[in-house]
Parts: structure tokens; sequence; C-alpha cells
């Protein structure tokens, strides 16, 4: 059973969410293709090596921890993740301003980009950019 504060604190995130999400005139994404996709990343986990995103609220770059271990069955998977990400909190998809696939990991491993586009593209229509090295899935436009 969750206490009033938590529920207080559950509905301010909503509040501050939707407050963020009105200033952006394009919203591109949906929770269906939110599924599509994060389905075409476990499924390919072999190609994508470092998800990075941005939220919405702030100008904080985190990543994603997608993998072929990662459990895609769960209820909580329809508006987004738990703790699969580097920010540490629940990130509802609708937070997340765009997505960033960085052709360079380190010294030694690079993501080959044009495979990485190959199968978001595979999954349906999506707003890609390149630029600096990185493929950019953006999800709001202003």
């Amino acid at each position: 059973m969750r206490t009033k504060k938590a529920l207080r604190y559950d509905e301010q995130k909503i509040r501050d969410i939707e407050k963020a999400v009105s200033q952006f005139s394009q919203h591109l994404m949906s929770n269906s293709k939110w599924i599509r996709l994060i389905k075409a990343i476990i499924d390919n986990a072999h190609e994508f090596k470092k998800i990075q995103f941005k939220k919405i609220q702030n100008d904080r770059i985190g990543e994603l921890y997608l993998n072929e271990d990662s459990i895609f069955e769960f209820d909580y998977w329809q508006r987004g993740f738990e703790g699969n990400n580097s920010l540490g909190d629940w990130l509802e998809y609708k937070e997340i301003e765009f997505v960033i696939f960085p052709e360079i990991i380190n010294s030694r491993v690079n993501q080959d980009l044009l495979k990485i586009e190959k199968h978001i593209r595979n999954i349906g229509e999506f707003c890609i950019e390149y630029d600096d090295n990185k493929l950019k899935l953006i999800c709001y436009k202003r």
C-alpha cells in the first residue's frame, strides 16, 4: 500500500512531466512506438552497445541499460522503465526528449550506426538525425 506522501510525489511528478511536455509543439513518439523500439533493441542487443537519453525536464544525459537479458513482459513496460537507467529513478517514456546512439563507445569499441538505423526503421517511422558521430532519435520538437 502506498503512503499519501508517495502518492503526492507521484502526482507532482506527473504534473511536472505534463508541464514540460506542453512546451513542445510536436510529439513524435507514442507508448506503442516505444514498446516496438525497446523490443527491437532487446532482440538486437549485440548491435546496441550504448544508448543515451535526455529527459525533457532538465539537461542531464542518462544512459539506458537494455540488453538481451532485459525482461520485457511486465506491465510497467507499457509506460516506462523501472531502474533500467543511469539516473536511477522510474523513467516514463513521455519524459524522454531524445535518444542518442553514439558511434564511438571507447577507444576499442564502436557502434554501427547504419545497422542501428536499419533496425529502428524496420519497426516504423521515426525522426532520426545524424550529428557529431551519433544517431539521434527525436521524440519531441519545439
